[in-house]
């Protein structure tokens, strides 16, 4: 059998070596370094492999044909074996065993075509003829061709290998029934498709008693037909709800997908897709009933795009899905009876058609299937064409268009002359085209899929077509076109042709960057967050195990950009000046994900506290790796404060510096969903609680703080901040990650060593608590500045903010709570108040205006937060806070915000710091109390008399005490609700 990497590789073999390259691929061994003899060992389950080869591009490995060995147990090495890496997997037995009998069925058929049939000489067959002349199959997917339910005649008679035509079974199936889209209907419609055989039908029919004023006809696969008459077809047969019509129209012959049938009789003629409930590489092949009916629709939706755009209609064609039929809709048969038709290709006269993925594949002489092309053009020069008129056009749909294709080598199709590239034709979106309501250019040219189908109907939820994030939809084409699609192509050309691979995906990425600037995209670009260091890949073998959504995707290194994260040897992240590459990162993450076994989606919570900021690290990446539940804490707190705050936050196991994990007792049982962060929130305004945000929501922030606040680009992340806790690790770390920066974590406990970090670094951007900005900004030398600086977790006081705001260049400030992370960013802060525009993911509301301040509340995705502080919003969008909404003093019905008597009281020089907060009054109802901390003693005669001069008599404190320091909390916030307390139970010691 033909084969990319030998022509005579067995099918043994390659089943073996796919099978290894995505165990690796997907994280699925713990594999040690690529030697410099190309030598990969790894270690599954009790057994140690080994296998010569590469890490190609996005770290796919791309191994050598029968190389792939086991040790022995003696010292010594041998030729792997198949059912020993499947058992070695870590999976459930049934998983496994289901995935050994695919491999199986792969070895079985591939053999069955080497011995029975004679390979074509498929660089000039038709287009349909090449379709079905694609033996091999899915360059990735072990299973390769599987099909299960399939027996060896099955694969004779209805198998693209074989080619034989064969004729469609036809239902009549009642009209209440059945749905149809676009002309199906119409009887016009079939005197097309069926000629003279719509007759027959119809008399066949009638001769029943029906007739098709009551019933719809519908093409069945043989196949499938014997399948259901068998089981669930028969009621609907014996009551006349269908109606067997036998075979009739024209032959057909399956195309690589199996599924899909092109006409044989007419090759220009529509072809078909048909339900069939086999199991082909990793998916049952029925037609998912929720999207067989929108499929008309959409792909008229995407002809109209590209017939609009002149850039898109030079080089790219739509094979519109212009009918489709389901039955049973919402019924148990939903999906086994259902049909969509497709247009065939049209070309024009000297033109050719292929479909992408024979641009990989070899001849039977062990040829490359393009070496003619190659010679004829040079290698460079078609290639280059090759992505200005396949590649380029789908990343300008989805980059100014703002929708995505699975564009896959069989979705693709490349119109040629004499090999030299002309088009390319896309196909089969009913299941595969995507949109964010919030990024696609022409929101009002969105069909109402709602109307169509009441599943779509609501918000983007990423299951139908409608995807709720930029970056979500980017990952789409990612996946399909650059990681499983032209890298193929890449790495052909690269063992075939000498092709630079690693430069050629640089020189990509340079496009699409150019491709940004040349049509004005580059806000749209960034929101697509494809230059992260990581891009989220499908992991098909992980599903395939199932081994839970979360672990259905794996992080693969950006070969399109430079990236730090990628396992290149470049440094990752520094930690308190020591440098990690991230080969050493990224087995740290390894080891941490395999020691603590997480299981992505099951529900399961985990809480780790370690002192090694380095592993904390690690265990935080692999849990976010894994899609796991994770409360992360701060490394100062002792072993049993951790243990109770795991308890309190429901936690059913707990890591203490270990990767040896305690259970934990009373945990309520897991309730399986999509892995979550878990953080306890600040507790300012009553008991801290845990907070859950889905990572999913995590990401979407990043991305749409990336998006929107763009100021930070090319600055490096210096983060002095806890990474336990969601400013250090999400704004600081993740964003620094996605920006394609190297974050530096510093200890945050001595100001002087964090001022020489920061005047080592180029254009460092400081994460840090307001306390330490200040105390820097104190400790400066006269003339010297700090680059660029966040301040988050208070309102910084007056004295403080005019000290910061004089010694940081470029000063931000970022405004959030713990249950919807970051909420707005002020990118020029400029007054302490102003606490930032809303990021784009959210919606909020607050007061309008300095004298009609009201509580912020935030629409997101999470539902309505109530945030209880106080605040506005500017005509040009800028939140302003007043206070917090619980803070607020009531005196005789007049409202004083604490925040506007601080500010007034240590702008009176020698006071270092102070508090206002409400203390019950039996006649005014609140009176306004005052703590303060000063360089000397300070008689509070003075200080009130100070606040008479500015404030309203109502706001001047009736009582004001000295105290030695005023308690904040770690991030600097206040919580006058302690603070208060304090005062009244005497926990707060009065300076003399």
């Amino acid at each position: 059998m033909p084969s990319l990497r030998n022509d005579r590789e067995p099918p043994e073999a390659r089943v073996l070596r796919q099978l290894a390259e995505a165990v690796l691929f997907e994280g699925l061994a713990e594999r040690g370094p690529v030697g410099a003899s190309g030598r990969i060992e790894w270690r599954l389950g009790p057994h140690r492999f080994r296998a010569t080869g590469t890490l190609g591009a996005f770290g796919r490995p791309r191994l050598d044909p029968g190389s792939v060995e086991m040790a022995d147990g003696e010292g010594g090495w041998k030729p792997a074996d198949l059912a020993a890496l499947v058992e070695a997997l870590p999976a459930a037995p049934e998983h496994r065993a289901r995935l050994l009998a695919e491999l199986e069925q792969t070895v079985e058929l591939c053999r069955w075509n080497a011995e029975n049939l004679s390979p074509p000489e498929r660089r000039t067959l038709p287009f349909a003829a090449l379709d079905a002349a694609l033996w091999e199959g899915h360059p990735y997917h072990p299973s390769f061709k599987a099909r299960t339910g399939f027996s060896l005649e099955d694969h004779r008679r209805y198998g693209p290998e074989a080619a034989a035509p064969f004729r469609l079974e036809w239902l009549a199936i009642r009209r209440d029934t059945i749905a149809l889209a676009g002309p199906g209907a119409e009887a016009a419609f079939w005197r097309a498709e069926l000629g003279g055989e719509w007759d027959v039908l119809a008399e066949r029919l009638g001769a029943t008693g029906h007739s098709l004023d009551t019933h719809a006809l519908l093409p069945v696969h043989p196949w499938q037909m014997r399948r259901l008459e068998k089981d669930a077809l028969q009621p609907w047969l014996a009551e006349g709800r269908a109606v067997a019509l036998g075979i009739a129209g024209p032959r057909y012959v399956a195309s690589q997908s199996l599924r899909t049938l092109h006409n044989h009789d007419d090759p220009s003629a529509a072809s078909v897709k048909l339900a069939l409930a086999v199991v082909s590489t990793s998916s049952l092949r029925i037609l998912d009933p929720h999207f067989v009916l929108t499929g008309p629709a959409l792909s008229d939706w995407l002809a109209d795009i590209v017939a609009a755009d002149p850039t898109l209609r030079k080089h790219v064609t739509v094979l519109r899905e212009y009918a489709a039929a389901l039955a049973d809709r919402g019924g148990p048969l939903a999906g086994h009876l259902a049909a969509i038709w497709r247009e065939s290709p049209r070309l024009a006269p000297g033109e050719a058609a292929v479909p992408f993925n024979a641009l990989t594949v070899c001849e039977a002489d062990g040829s490359p299937f393009v070496a003619p092309w190659l010679e004829r053009y040079g290698r460079d020069a078609w290639l280059d064409r090759l992505v200005a008129v396949a590649v380029l056009p789908v990343w300008h749909l989805l980059a100014a268009h703002g929708v995505a294709l699975e564009a896959h080598g069989q979705n693709m199709i490349l119109v040629h002359r004499d090999g030299w590239p002309e088009r390319v034709i896309l196909r089969d979106f009913h299941e595969s085209a995507e949109y964010a309501p919030d990024f696609v250019t022409d929101p009002a040219g969105v069909p109402d899929f709602g109307a169509i189908d009441p599943a779509h109907a609501g918000p983007a939820e990423d299951r139908f077509h409608a995807m709720r994030s930029a970056a979500t939809l980017a990952e789409l084409v990612t996946d399909s076109l650059f990681v499983f699609n032209l890298s193929e192509i890449t790495a052909a050309l690269a063992r075939r042709h000498g092709l630079d691979e690693a430069g050629f995906w640089r020189r990509l990425g340079r496009q699409l960057r150019r491709h940004a600037a040349e049509y004005g995209l580059e806000a749209r670009f960034a929101r697509l967050a494809v230059e992260a260091p990581r891009l989220r890949v499908e992991a098909l073998l992980s599903r395939k195990l199932g081994l839970g959504e979360a672990q259905g995707s794996l992080h693969a290194p950006n070969t399109l950009f430079h990236s730090p994260d990628a396992p290149s040897g470049d440094c990752m992240i520094e930690i308190d000046g020591r440098t990690i590459p991230a080969d050493e990162m990224e087995a740290a993450i390894r080891r941490a994900g395999d020691a603590a076994a997480f299981r992505g989606g099951s529900g399961e919570r985990v809480a780790a506290r370690f002192r090694d900021t380095a592993q904390s690290l690690a265990f935080i990446l692999a849990a976010r790796r894994h899609g796991a539940s994770l409360l992360p804490i701060h490394p100062a707190l002792p072993d049993e404060g951790a243990r109770r705050l795991a308890e309190r936050a429901s936690c059913h196991r707990l890591f203490l510096d270990s990767l040896e994990g305690e259970a934990l007792a009373g945990a309520a049982p897991p309730v399986p969903g999509e892995g979550e962060l878990l953080q306890m929130s600040s507790g300012t305004t009553g008991e801290p609680k845990c907070i859950a945000r889905p990572w999913g929501a995590v990401e979407r922030e990043i991305e749409s703080y990336v998006g929107a606040f763009t100021e930070p680009d090319g600055m490096i992340p210096v983060i002095a901040c806890p990474i336990t806790h969601s400013y250090g690790l999400i704004c600081g770390l993740f964003v620094g990650l996605r920006r394609g920066r190297v974050p530096v974590i510093v200890d945050t406990t001595n100001p002087k060593y964090l001022l020489r970090r920061l005047r080592e670094i180029e254009r460092p951007v400081l994460y840090t608590a307001p306390a330490m900005l200040h105390t820097l900004a104190r400790l400066l030398p006269e003339g010297e500045t700090i680059h660029a600086a966040m301040v988050s977790g208070t309102l910084l006081p007056a004295p403080w903010f005019a000290a910061i705001r004089e010694r940081v260049t470029h000063l931000f400030q970022q405004y959030g709570c713990s249950e919807a992370g970051c909420i707005a960013i002020n990118p020029d802060l400029r007054r302490a108040d102003a606490i930032g525009r809303p990021l784009p993911h959210h919606r909020v509301r607050a007061g309008t205006g300095p004298d009609a301040p009201a509580e912020i509340v935030v629409e997101g995705e999470g539902g309505t937060i109530r945030t209880a502080d106080l605040g506005y919003l500017q005509p040009d969008g800028m939140l302003v806070f007043v206070a917090r909404r619980d803070d607020t003093i009531n005196v005789s019905g007049l409202n004083v915000y604490p925040g506007e008597v601080e500010d007034v009281v240590m702008a009176l020089p020698g006071i270092t710091d102070a508090v206002a907060f409400a203390r019950p009054d039996p006649f005014a109802g609140e009176r306004v109390t005052l703590l303060f901390s000063a360089e000397g003693p300070m008689p509070p005669r003075t200080l009130q008399d100070w606040c008479r001069r500015w404030l309203a008599g109502h706001q001047v404190p009736v009582e004001a005490v000295q105290v030695g320091a005023i308690p904040r909390e770690a991030n600097g916030k206040i919580s006058r609700r302690a603070v208060a307390a304090q005062y009244r139970d005497g926990g707060l010691e009065a300076v003399a």
